[in-house]
């Protein structure tokens, strides 16, 4: 059976598919932390689904996170997004007052009123079509669709190439409080993965 896995599932579950969350009260088939590596070997997954789940990882964070995601799915393979439209909730908040502005950027950390997610629950990063793209294509992703669903910006994309760990470990991220202050201006991925992991 083709494996197919949906990331941060919380309470809903796929039927065919490897239900994974990191809290363990959700009840997945897999608990995992997606800080760490997936269970599972290159190019042995054809589809993998995340709703709400890429923007709980912080600026940093989201590239091994993502790097990883890329290196399980197959060449081919689709990866279907969904993550809050940053741009889109700002425009409200500044035209309407929108009244949940602040439980939309940061997150609820009570999921059905019964499981507490913790830091798990906190949103990190924001997102606007043009930035998801641009941070898909490092990992090798071409967009199928990339459309605003509601306050959500909804992303189809298939893997049109598998982009080596070599090629991946020189990319290198802006730090824009470490350029202002005393760090390094950039800071490259094989840095980062270490840094995050401890490894």
């Amino acid at each position: 059976m083709e494996k197919k896995l949906h990331l941060g599932c919380g309470t809903t579950k796929f039927k065919d598919w490897v239900n994974i969350d990191a809290v363990v009260d959700c009840e997945p088939d897999l608990v995992h932390d997606f800080l760490n590596p997936l269970p599972f070997a290159d190019n042995s997954v054809v589809r993998i689904y995340a709703k709400d789940l890429l923007e709980h990882f912080d600026k940093y964070s989201r590239y091994v996170v993502m790097e990883d995601w890329a290196r399980v799915l197959r060449k081919g393979g689709k990866l279907e997004l969904f993550v809050p439209d940053f741009k889109k909730i700002l425009l409200l908040f500044f035209r309407t007052s929108f009244h949940n502005f602040i439980d939309t950027i940061f997150a609820e950390n009570m999921f059905n009123s019964k499981v507490y997610l913790g830091s798990f629950g906190n949103h990190k990063w924001g997102y606007t079509k043009k930035t998801l793209k641009s941070f898909l294509k490092i990992f090798g992703f071409k967009i199928i669709s990339l459309k605003i669903d509601n306050n959500n910006i909804y992303c189809l994309a298939q893997k049109d190439r598998h982009v080596e760990r070599s090629e991946l470990d020189n990319i290198q991220v802006y730090s824009y409080a470490n350029d202002c202050g005393e760090g390094k201006r950039y800071l490259s991925l094989s840095i980062l993965r270490k840094k995050i992991r401890n490894q």
